[in-house]
């Protein structure tokens, strides 16, 4: 899932701001199926390492780590690291590891193939992602997959909210979240806070390209047709948690409005670009982190720490039981 700034896509394959859900193992870096017989030469190879560097200079994050791992990409090549490499996917799994181990940041990483090539035409109805259960006990259930872009989130959080908002307490589950957008985020978070304050929920810190420059995007509470209000909201989450996901968890534990419970979250918290290199390869470089407007931080590299901790698969059991004792 792609959690972005405020335009949720931008034509072509420049900086897009996204926060994108990086693959579990190292083998997803493969994102579409591409003929068997793609092949590389040293001219696309010398190409796309070039691409990443003036990214990694001009819009990473953290700029002094940018220009490490772009000088040792660089040296790399001149010392023909990648002689001999051919095999497109092969290729973007080993400059994801360099980047990563470099950066120690899991949402730089190098794709081969498109990951939009296999989405809907922009005319078909998106799915929110949204399930809803009413549980014994009169306990409320939401399984929530994906942040899609606001337009379409909003409506489904309204009514998902107003089926639940009679019950005595809440189960959201993020278990499966891969990402999404951060305004999605905000507006859920809403209705658990008190509609009569305005409340600051997160930022993200982006870089000005190529300065050592900073900008802020701020994220606040607004108003929601129903409140979910003086009772209690549990949040599970897992190692398949992230981005966007993780960063709904951490929001409601940081505002003490809800008890996260399961395992530890993989730790995603700098949102990045989509780039083309050609050759059906594409960079993703962050460009910007969040912020809590309370903490100071973020659960990047480290993930989102559970109030009570279970394993993933009994962590809805374990919520049920909160919410009943």
């Amino acid at each position: 899932m792609l959690y972005r700034q405020s335009s949720f896509l931008i034509a072509g394959f420049t900086t897009i701001s996204i926060l994108v859900a990086a693959p579990s193992t190292a083998s997803a870096e493969v994102v579409s199926n591409t003929a068997q017989s793609v092949t590389l030469d040293q001219a696309a190879v010398s190409k796309a390492i070039g691409g990443i560097a003036v990214k990694l200079r001009e819009d990473y994050v953290f700029p002094d780590k940018g220009a490490q791992a772009a000088a040792a990409l660089e040296k790399a090549l001149s010392e023909n690291a990648y002689a001999g490499v051919a095999d497109p996917a092969q290729f973007a799994l080993q400059l994801t590891e360099q980047l990563r181990a470099i950066t120690k940041d899991s949402h730089m990483r190098v794709i081969f193939g498109s990951p939009f090539r296999n989405q809907p035409p922009p005319t078909a109805p998106q799915d929110a992602g949204f399930e809803v259960r009413r549980l014994d006990g009169n306990i409320g259930y939401i399984h929530l997959a994906r942040f899609v872009p606001p337009e379409v989130f909003n409506p489904a959080a309204d009514a998902a909210m107003r089926r639940l908002s009679d019950t005595a307490a809440l189960i959201i589950d993020m278990r499966d979240n891969g990402g999404g957008h951060p305004g999605s985020v905000a507006y859920l978070a809403s209705f658990f806070l008190d509609p009569a304050k305005r409340v600051h929920i997160n930022d993200l810190i982006w870089r000005n390209r190529g300065t050592s420059t900073f900008r802020t995007e701020s994220f606040w509470s607004s108003p929601t047709p129903v409140s979910y209000l003086g009772k209690p909201v549990y949040v599970l989450v897992g190692p398949k948690t992230y981005s966007a996901g993780e960063e709904f968890a951490y929001d409601l534990q940081v505002l003490k409005r809800a008890t996260v419970v399961g395992e530890k979250t993989r730790g995603g918290a700098n949102p990045g670009g989509l780039n083309d290199l050609g050759s059906d390869l594409f960079v993703v470089v962050p460009t910007g982190r969040a912020e809590n407007p309370i903490t100071r931080s973020n659960w990047g590299g480290v993930g989102v720490l559970p109030d009570v901790q279970a394993a993933s698969e009994a962590a809805e059991s374990t919520a049920i039981a909160l919410a009943k004792g």
